[in-house]
This record gives structure tokens, sequence and C-alpha cells, in this order.
């Protein structure tokens, strides 16, 4: 980790990093007195935008209702510390969107067998599907030094 290696992630290497494994995303908003506020959500990734099925009642639902723009990070919590930090814009699906499958497809993603039955349990609760659609994002590989160390962000437009 003492080396210049550091860089962005190639759009390859971001999708496997956002597909793989159970990283949890956080998804930062501003509540209704101007305050930050972070909230961890399961989330998948499709290569262009991040699906998330959130309970109705949470206050980054309501903070997103109100303002839908958001900050989202993705980020390894063990060595190589990389992460994905995104500059994005919510969509919600509405009623008519059919959240149970994918939903169920994030509870064994991250529960595992093991789990379905308390993800189960939960369908009785209303739900909010929505997309985070990245308007810029920045990434840190994880090797050798962060670039931040030596220049500024570089955030890039999403495509």
């Amino acid at each position: 980790m003492t080396s210049n290696d550091g860089r962005g992630m190639t759009p390859e290497e971001r999708d496997e990093f956002l597909t793989t494994g159970r990283l949890f995303a956080k998804i930062a908003t501003v509540n209704e007195n101007g305050f930050p506020s972070i909230s961890p959500v399961w989330y998948t990734w499709d290569g262009s935008s991040f699906l998330v099925v959130s309970k109705e009642r949470t206050g980054m639902v309501k903070n997103l209702r109100r303002d839908p723009r958001c900050g989202l990070l993705v980020d390894n919590f063990e060595l190589p510390y990389k992460r994905v930090s995104v500059q994005g814009e919510i969509e919600f699906l509405g009623d008519d969107f059919e959240y149970v499958e994918p939903m169920m497809e994030m509870a064994m993603r991250y529960l595992g067998p093991d789990g379905m039955d308390y993800a189960k349990s939960t369908l009785v609760f209303p739900r909010v599907p929505f997309l985070v659609h990245p308007k810029k994002m920045t990434s840190w590989n994880g090797g050798g030094y962060d670039r931040t160390f030596t220049q500024d962000t570089h955030w890039k437009e999403a495509k």
C-alpha cells in the first residue's frame, strides 16, 4: 500500500466490485433542518443504476421525496479499501413496480438461505422501490496511496 498504484476503477472493475459480495451502499440525504443523514441499504447494480427497496417510513425516503438528490457510497471495509462514490438522483418506481423478486434476491445475497424466512416475513410491510441514477462517479481501486493525497477528487460524468 505504499506505492503509486492507486487509481480509479475501470468500468469492468467497478461492476465486479459492485456486484460481488455483500457490501452495503450508504445513501446520504439532507433532513428538513439541513443536516445530513446517512442510511445503509441493500442494493443491486445493473451497470447503470442502483435498485433499492426501502421501508416506507424511513427518514431517507422522506428526505428523498422532498429532494431526490443524494450521495451514495459503496466501500470495502477490509483490505484492499476500494470504493465507489456517486452523486445521483432518485427515481421512485411506483406502485406497479414488482419489487418482491429483486428484494428476495437481495435478501439471498445479504442473508443467505438462513435469512429467507425473515425476509419473507417482512413482505407485509410497505416498501418503496427506487433507482439511484448516478450523475457523477468516482472510484478508487484500493492500490497504493489513495490518489487524493496528491490530487483533488476527480468526479466523472456517469455513463
